[in-house]
């Protein structure tokens, strides 16, 4: 059990113990660092408890057959996903080494997405759900192929199937909620309470800790009188933002972050690589079509010219960290549409023009994000500059809905959101 589990010897011996001693309590949350591997202690958590034999890694038992391939019908799992390359990476490892191993790998990291859409979770938005149905199919036919590939030792078109489930997996990225909608808490009780298909039924909640007030409150609910044949796992990077009535309804258990050596470890061992790395996230950040150095880099500049009309007209509005922003962004001579033009040049218009920047526009919207959570958190900020972040940092949630939920062009929507000064743009568009 948890032979997959690298460099988290206590978390597993509590997990372990729990199981040995048949005291697993209704709900546990896993805490620690980003890449410390608390999806897969979830997943194979899930695994042990539906097993109908001695829970081994390689258990012949159905069960275990399809929480190995993911697709246990007494699992659900939804939250934001951490690490969306993680498709990509796998099939780079598959192309490079094609046998059973490495198939596995690539079969997993794609399915962790998929299970987003299981639809016991879009129970009464199935117009929204419609929208990934035709992707998912054409996924799951396009991993069969490769199977009978591979048994057949016909791998001429390995790559060209490989390399569309990866395009297709990108294109339905921007599909999965950014955070934990509260109509899938709902309808993830509502499931809860159906009976298991075998022994035991397991939620998992990924990035627990996003969760709104509505989310939180709808979980509590069913933590508080959770059934009997259900267990629930909740991660989470910041135990700190998990608020105080679930963390007394769930049973802790702790990752360590991982070390560079043991993250280069990691990677060498579950993706064949010698690529140098300092941890797990930068690994997985590395495979994104565009990359997080780039993301961050212009979203800092987009900041930067977004403010420098704000605090032009307005003493009040100061702070170090954005003054740097501002200066940086005058320094280049950039406007903040100059910024999205090249941005959107770089992405074949924010994945619009080439579906393989299809997750662009949420790489790019959470790096706006963390410069204004930065700007917000910052000690020099004054008071007026916090309360103008709070408002950019609203309407920019407000963007990421528009995009996700309504498909609505993401150069088209942050233009407007750079206007929120009232600063008349020419469009690009």
């Amino acid at each position: 059990m948890f032979e997959n589990l690298l460099f988290q010897d206590k978390a597993k011996e509590q997990l372990l113990a729990m199981i040995a001693s048949g005291t697993v309590p209704p709900a546990l949350l896993f805490a620690g660092a980003e890449g410390s591997g608390k999806l897969t202690a979830a997943l194979e958590f899930a695994r042990v408890l539906s097993c109908e034999k001695e829970a081994l890694w390689n258990c012949e038992c159905a069960q275990c057959a399809h929480h190995r391939s993911l697709t246990h019908p007494d699992l659900l799992l939804f939250g934001p996903r951490s690490f969306p390359q993680e498709p990509s990476a796998a099939a780079d490892y598959f192309l490079r080494t094609p046998n059973a191993t490495s198939y596995y790998t690539f079969v997993r990291a794609v399915r962790k997405l998929l299970k987003r859409f299981d639809p016991a979770l879009w129970s009464g938005e199935e117009a929204r759900l419609s929208k990934a149905a035709s992707s998912i199919e054409a996924i799951e036919e396009q991993l069969q192929d490769i199977s009978s590939m591979l048994a057949s030792g016909h791998t001429q078109k390995l790559g060209d199937t490989a390399n569309r489930i990866v395009e297709t997996a990108l294109s339905l990225e921007p599909l999965v909620p950014d955070g934990i909608p509260v109509f899938m808490v709902r309808n993830m009780a509502a499931w809860a309470s159906l009976t298991p298909a075998g022994k035991r039924k397991t939620i998992i909640l990924q990035n627990a800790d996003t969760a709104n007030e509505s989310a939180r409150n709808a979980m509590l609910k069913i933590l508080e009188e959770p059934p009997e044949s259900v267990r629930f796992v909740l991660t989470a990077s910041r135990r700190a933002t998990v608020i105080a009535t679930i963390l007394s309804r769930s049973r802790l258990i702790s990752f360590d972050a991982r070390t560079s050596e043991q993250a280069q470890q990691i990677v060498s061992r579950l993706f064949r690589t010698q690529e140098k790395v300092e941890d797990v996230s930068e690994f997985f950040r590395k495979k994104s079509p565009f990359p997080p150095d780039r993301a961050e880099s212009a979203a800092a500049l987009f900041v930067g010219a977004l403010l420098a009309d704000a605090m032009r007209g307005d003493e009040a509005i100061s702070g170090e960290l954005a003054s740097a922003l501002v200066s940086k962004a005058r320094e280049s001579r950039v406007s903040v549409l100059d910024v999205l033009r090249s941005v959107s040049e770089e992405t074949g218009g924010f994945g619009l023009k080439n579906a393989k920047f299809a997750d662009a526009p949420s790489v790019f919207l959470r790096a706006v994000a963390r410069q204004l959570a930065r700007i917000s958190s910052d000690a020099s900020s004054s008071a007026a500059l916090v309360m103008l972040v709070d408002r950019l940092s609203s309407k920019l949630r407000d963007v990421a809905v528009q995009n996700r939920t309504y498909n609505r062009s993401p150069e088209l929507l942050l233009e407007a959101f750079a206007n929120i000064f009232g600063v008349s743009h020419e469009s690009s568009v």
